[in-house]
C-alpha cells in the first residue's frame, strides 16, 4: 500500500523462528528416500520373508505383505500431508503429533515411537549376525552382535553426514546384491508355487507379527526433519516414492522363492536367497550391508527424536539431552540412545525383538493417522496442505491400525495402550511440560456436539482455529441483499453469518428471512435479530458487546460505505477495542460480488523492517479474505505492495515469497511496484476484489477515490489480531 492507508495497530508478534543450525543439510533422496529405503529392505527380505511364503504360500504372503503396507502407506500419506501443512521441526511424528494435540499427546507416541527405532536397530544386529554366521559359523554371534553394535555406534558418535557417506556407499551395493537376488530366475528349476500355505509353524497373526517390522522404517525419513534443506517437499516425496518401491521388492521377493526355492528349504533354510541367487556372495555382501545400514539409519533417526523431545522438557534428563554440540549433533541424546541399545541386546534373538517392535510402531502409526483424521474433519481455514490427500485415507489407517494392533499383539495391545495413557497423564500433570504453540484443541471442541459449547465457549480462540464469523449490521432490503452476496463469499469456506436489523422494517425482516434460509439451505450457519437503535451506530455496537460471550461469537464486523462517516469511525473504534476484525465494503451496486475468480491484497510498504511474523499488522485478515473469497473457484491470488524506497525491492519481495511460501497460499502471484497506489492500482489485471488495510482514522472521500479508481468491488480491512495467515 502507499502511505495514504497506512498499516495500524502497529503490534507484532509470535516472530517465525529461524532455521535451526545444523551439521548437515539433506535433501531428498539422500535425507528421506535412501534412509527409508535401506531400512525398510534390512533384514526380513533377505532372511525372513522366504520363511513366511513357506509358511503361509504364495497367496497368503501377499495378503500379509499387503496389510502391512497397508498400515505404512496409509500412515505414509498421511505424514506427507501434515508435513505440507506445518513448518516441520526436527522430531519426525513426535513434531507432528505435538503440533497438533499438544506437547502431552506428542510425548505420549513420541517415547513409543523412540523406543521403537531404537529396539529396530537391535533387531538389524543380529539379522546382520544371522548373515554372518554363514560365512563364518564357527564365531561367537554374540561377539559378532556386539562388534557390529560398537562399529555402528562408533559412526553415529561421529556424525550424520558421516552416517549419510556411509549409506551412499552401501545404496549402492544393496541395488547389485537385489539384482544378482532376482537374477537367481535365469538359473533357477521353476517350482510351482502354493497360493495357500499350512501355517505349519505358525499362525497367519504370528506371521504378521513377524514381517510387519520390514515395513516399518517408513518414519525415518520424517525423524529426519531437523537436518533437512526443506522437510516439506522431501519428506512427501522421498517417503512415499521409498513407500512404493520397497513395496514392489517385496511383492518381487514373495514370486521370487515362491517359484525358485522348494518350500521346504523355505521353511528350514533363512539364507535361501544367498544359495539360489545368481551370484550368492554378492546377496550375502547387500545383506550384511542392508542390515548394518538399516541400524545405522534407526540410530541417526532415534537421537533426534530423544532431542527434539527433550527440548520441550518432555523427557527426563532434559536439559542435559537436548544439548547439541557445535556442529550439530545431539551427543548427549546418541549417547543415551546407544545405552538403550546395548540394553535391547539382551533379548538374544531377532525373533524375540520383532514383535515389541510391531506393537510400538503400529501405535505410532495409530497416533499419526488420527491427527490427520482430526484436521481434516474439522475443517478448519489453517489446513492447507500442499499434498491433499482423501479424509478416507487416515480413516482407514486408522481402523487398520487399531485391527493390526488388537489381533498381533498377546493382550490385545492393551499394555501397549496403557503404556502411552500412562506417559500421556505423567506429561499432563507435570507443570513443566507447557505446550508454546497453539494447537488444534479448541477447534475440535467447538466441532463436537451441543454439549460441548460451554467448553468451547470458554476457550480461547487461536489463529489456528480462526475462521470468519461475521456480524452484518443492515438497515434497508438492499443493503441487505448485497451484504449478504459478501457475507456468503466469505464464509463460503467455513464459518457463520449473523445479520443485525438496525430498523423495524417488515420488507427488511422478509428479506432478512430469505437470505438466512437460504444460506441454511446451503448448510451455512446464519441468522439474524432485530437491534433497533436510536442513536446512530448504537445498534452494531451493542450486538457486538452482547454476542462476545456466545458460541459463534463473532470475530468480523461487516459494514457497508451506506453508513455515515461519523457512525462508522465510531463503530471501528469499538471493534478494535474488542479485538474484533473490521471489513468496510464498498461494493459495486450492480454486480454485487460472489465469489470472485481473483482478488489482490495489497500489503503496505514496510521499509525498513521486512520481517515476517505469525502476526502482522493489516497483513493477516487481507491475505486470509484472498484465500477465502477465491476458494470456491480456485481462483487466483494477488499479493502486491507499493515502495517508496526502490531500494527495498529485494527485501520485499523477498518478504512475498515467503508469505506465500509459508502460508501455502495456492494460485498466489506477487507484485513488487513503486510509485503511489492510485496510479498503480491498473498494474494487476484481472482482480475482481482489491483488499486494502483500514487506517485507524478514516477518510471515506479517499476510500471512495480508490474503489472509483480501482472499478471493482474493493474491501478495506482492519486484522482483530485474533487471526494468522501463517498458522
Amino acid at each position: 500500500m502507499s502511505d495514504a492507508l497506512p498499516a495500524e495497530a502497529p503490534d507484532v508478534e509470535a516472530q517465525v523462528p529461524a532455521a535451526e543450525p545444523s551439521a548437515a543439510l539433506f535433501g531428498t533422496f539422500a535425507g528421506v528416500y535412501r534412509p527409508v529405503f535401506l531400512t525398510v529392505l534390512g533384514a526380513l527380505l533377505y532372511l525372513r520373508e522366504g520363511w513366511l511364503v513357506g509358511n503361509a504360500g504364495l497367496g497368503g504372503a501377499i495378503l500379509i505383505i499387503l496389510a502391512a503396507y497397508t498400515i505404512t502407506g496409509t500412515t505414509a500419506l498421511s505424514v506427507s500431508s501434515i508435513a505440507t501443512n506445518l513448518r516441520l521441526k526436527a522430531g519426525g511424528a513426535f513434531a507432528i503429533i505435538a503440533g497438533a494435540l499438544g506437547l502431552e499427546a506428542g510425548g505420549a507416541i513420541g517415547v513409543p515411537l523412540y523406543i521403537a527405532q531404537t529396539i529396530s536397530s537391535v533387531m538389524y544386529l543380529y539379522a546382520f549376525s544371522e548373515g554372518y554366521g554363514f560365512l563364518f559359523p564357527t564365531h561367537d554371534p554374540r561377539l559378532v552382535t556386539a562388534v557390529a553394535f560398537l562399529i555402528v555406534g562408533g559412526t553415529v558418535l561421529r556424525s550424520a553426514a558421516l552416517a549419510s557417506r556411509a549409506q551412499a556407499v552401501m545404496f549402492g551395493v544393496v541395488i547389485v546384491a537385489l539384482l544378482s537376488a532376482f537374477g537367481g530366475w535365469a538359473t533357477a528349476t521353476p517350482q510351482l508355487p502354493s497360493l495357500v500355505g499350512r501355517f505349519a509353524e505358525a499362525s497367519p497373526l504370528t506371521c504378521f507379527a513377524l514381517f510387519f517390522p520390514a515395513a516399518t522404517g517408513i518414519m525415518v525419513g520424517a525423524g529426519m526433519s531437523g537436518s533437512l534443506e526443506n522437510p516439506r517437499e522431501s519428506v512427501p516425496r522421498g517417503t512415499m516414492l521409498a513407500w512404493g518401491t520397497t513395496l514392489v521388492i517385496y511383492l518381487l521377493g514373495a514370486v521370487w522363492y515362491a517359484t525358485v526355492v522348494p518350500r521346504q528349504e523355505l521353511l528350514t533354510n533363512n539364507l535361501a536367497m544367498v544359495d539360489h541367487a545368481l551370484f550368492g556372495p554378492l546377496v550375502l555382501f547387500g545383506l550384511l550391508s542392508s542390515t548394518l545400514m538399516a541400524a545405522l539409519s534407526s540410530l541417526v533417526a532415534a537421537p533426534r527424536l530423544l532431542q527434539a523431545m527433550a527440548e520441550h522438557q518432555v523427557v527426563p534428563r532434559s536439559d542435559l539431552l537436548q544439548k547439541l554440540t557445535p556442529a550439530g549433533e545431539p551427543r548427549n541424546a546418541i549417547l543415551a540412545t546407544l545405552a538403550l541399545a546395548a540394553v535391547g541386546l539382551l533379548a538374544g534373538s531377532l525373533d524375540a525383538i520383532a514383535p515389541i517392535i510391531t506393537s510400538f510402531f503400529i501405535m505410532t502409526y495409530l497416533a499419526v493417522n488420527v491427527v490427520v483424521f482430526l484436521e481434516q474433519s474439522l475443517g478448519l481455514v489453517s489446513w492447507r496442505p500442499t499434498f491433499p490427500i482423501r479424509t478416507a485415507i487416515p480413516l482407514v489407517g486408522t481402523i487398520a491400525c487399531v485391527l493390526g494392533l488388537v489381533l498381533s499383539s498377546p493382550a490385545g495391545g492393551l499394555p501397549e495402550v496403557m503404556f502411552v495413557v500412562g506417559i500421556f497423564v505423567y506429561l499432563a500433570r507435570r507443570k513443566r511440560v507447557d505446550t508454546p504453540w497453539e494447537t488444534v484443541q479448541s477447534g475440535m471442541a467447538q466441532s463436537v456436539a451441543a454439549w460441548a459449547a460451554l467448553k468451547a465457549s470458554q476457550m480461547r480462540r487461536s489463529p489456528r482455529t480462526w475462521k470468519p464469523d461475521l456480524l452484518v449490521p443492515v438497515r434497508e432490503p438492499e443493503e441487505a441483499r448485497a451484504m449478504a452476496h459478501l457475507a456468503r463469499a466469505i464464509v463460503e469456506f467455513r464459518g457463520s453469518v449473523k445479520f443485525v436489523a438496525l430498523t423495524e422494517d417488515h420488507a427488511l425482516a422478509e428479506s432478512l428471512d430469505a437470505i438466512v434460509a437460504e444460506l441454511r439451505a446451503d448448510e451455512k450457519f446464519a441468522s439474524w435479530h432485530l437491534m433497533p437503535e436510536e442513536v446512530p451506530g448504537q445498534g452494531a455496537r451493542l450486538s457486538l458487546s452482547a454476542m462476545q460471550g456466545t458460541f459463534f461469537a463473532p470475530n468480523l464486523l461487516l459494514l457497508s460505505d451506506r453508513t455515515d462517516p461519523e457512525v462508522l469511525q465510531s463503530i471501528c473504534d469499538h471493534a478494535r477495542a474488542h479485538r474484533v476484525g473490521v471489513v468496510l465494503a464498498f461494493d459495486d451496486r450492480e454486480n454485487p460480488v460472489g465469489s470472485p475468480s481473483s482478488a489482490a491484497a495489497w500489503i503496505s510498504d514496510r521499509a525498513p523492517d521486512w520481517e515476517l511474523s505469525l502476526r502482522v499488522a493489516n497483513l493477516d485478515l487481507p491475505v486470509l479474505l484472498t484465500y477465502l473469497l477465491t476458494w470456491k473457484r480456485h481462483g487466483s491470488i494477488h499479493l502486491a505492495t507499493v515502495l517508496r524506497d526502490p531500494a527495498s525491492r529485494p527485501d520485499a519481495q523477498r518478504f512475498l515469497s515467503d508469505l506465500v511460501e509459508l502460508g501455502r497460499i495456492p494460485r498466489a502471484t506477487t507484485h513488487v511496484l513503486e510509485g503511489g497506489l492510485t496510479e498503480n492500482l491498473a498494474a494487476i489485471q484481472g482482480p475482481e476484489v482489491h483488499i486494502f488495510g483500514l487506517p485507524e482514522h478514516l477518510d471515506l472521500q479517499r476510500l471512495a477515490e480508490i474503489r472509483r479508481i480501482a472499478g471493482v468491488t474493493t474491501l478495506f480491512v482492519q486484522d482483530s489480531g485474533q487471526e494468522s495467515a501463517l498458522s
